[in-house]
């Protein structure tokens, strides 16, 4: 959580832009901002992280991206690029970072 907290308010920069500038914001994301995403999401799905049930079900619509995404063995190139080419889950967690 020390990658998440020392980069949150890019992060949330991230996810409240639109569509096409949060896949510009993503391109240019180092390893670190795409590793604090990751331990985000599993956090919350890990329910280390207090979300309402609303937010677990958008992320549950996307679990085959999300199980690609949190394994140990995918590298940050990969990584990033499904972030960038799902940057719509990155919406779901909008509510946790009011």
């Amino acid at each position: 959580m020390e990658n998440f907290k020392r980069y949150s308010s890019f992060i949330k920069r991230i996810i409240t832009t639109s569509e096409p500038v949060r896949k510009q914001l993503l391109e240019s994301s180092n390893s670190n901002i795409i590793k604090a995403i990751c331990e985000l999401l599993l956090n919350v799905l890990q329910k280390n992280i207090v979300a309402s049930g609303s937010v677990i079900a958008k992320l549950k619509k996307h679990k085959r991206i999300l199980y690609i995404l949190l394994k140990e063995k995918e590298d940050f190139k990969r990584r990033k690029e499904i972030l960038i080419n799902n940057s719509k889950i990155l919406i779901a967690l909008l509510p946790l970072l009011k």
